[in-house]
């Protein structure tokens, strides 16, 4: 035999767009330089709770009759909802349109009163959690804050009314009520208004706590800049259109099955998150 022919098969398709896949040194620098149709590790989650704004709940732009626009949030469309699809777990959307990291702790947990049927995000602890905050406190203009002063660790009722002290209250509720809930922050890619002080809170959050991991959108993921090719395609107006959720879910699945691979240790008593049985 002259040679030997190779076929492999893949269970999802690759998508491009990100790039910088290896480093100098052959190790994997972007984790989404590769973006694939299929959950990997992410699977082995399962419940879900997904928290944030408009882009988070599958908010969609149309226009009503008289020509003004108006906006839906049609979770069944979110890129939650669709990796639960996609990994067969069940998920909640704790988002709303126009929330910020303040508004969350009041409408989603202080006094449930929100556009998802007053949805509680205390009533059914999960054992994942994707947050995704900072649209709305950056076009509103609410403080970014301090790391080393804005979080009582012990406190949380005692965070400063900042961004900081907000979304560092967000992650303290959630291990009130499952400590050993795997999270993980989203940064705010690349478009005009992004503002990249709110993404460094982000980032300490995962130095801050414990079972917090980052998903670096602003450094890895395309631009959604306008004029650019992802918006262009996966944007309808100022929100994704149902594509452009699909594909995020991808991006989201692709970049936490890259965190478990890379932190299989960390991952290990999945199963036992909200049960009395530890290893």
């Amino acid at each position: 035999m002259s040679g030997i022919v190779v076929t492999l098969l893949f269970t999802g398709t690759v998508l491009g767009y990100a790039s910088n896949n290896e480093d100098g040194n052959g190790t994997l620098e972007n984790p989404i330089a590769v973006v694939l149709q299929q959950p990997g590790f992410c699977s082995i989650f399962r419940s879900w709770g997904f928290i944030g704004d408009s882009l988070c709940s599958g908010e969609h732009e149309y226009h009503k009759s008289d020509g003004s626009k108006g906006y839906a949030d049609l979770y069944e469309y979110s890129w939650g909802q669709f990796i639960c699809y996609a990994t067969g777990a069940k998920g909640d959307n704790y988002s709303q349109g126009g929330e910020t990291a303040r508004g969350w702790i009041e409408r989603f947990w202080n006094n449930p009163k929100n556009r998802n049927n007053n949805i509680d995000a205390k009533a059914e602890p999960k054992q994942a959690y994707i947050i995704a905050l900072g649209v709305n406190d950056t076009y509103k203009k609410h403080p970014v804050g301090n790391v080393e002063s804005d979080i009582n660790k012990d406190d949380y009722t005692k965070n400063a009314q900042t961004y900081t002290g907000c979304y560092a209250g967000i992650i303290q509720r959630i291990q009130s009520i499952q400590p050993d809930a795997k999270i993980f922050v989203v940064t705010r890619p690349k478009e005009e208004s992004t503002n990249e002080a709110y993404n460094e809170v982000v980032r300490r959050m995962a130095d801050i706590f414990k079972n917090v991991y980052v998903i670096d959108l602003y450094k890895y993921a395309p631009s959604y800049s306008k004029e650019d090719d992802f918006r262009t395609k996966y944007f309808m107006g100022g929100h994704l259109n149902a594509a452009g959720y699909q594909y995020t879910a991808w991006m989201f699945m692709t970049y936490i099955d890259w965190i478990i691979r890379h932190n299989l240790k960390d991952f290990e008593q999945v199963a036992f998150i909200g049960t009395d049985y530890k290893y």
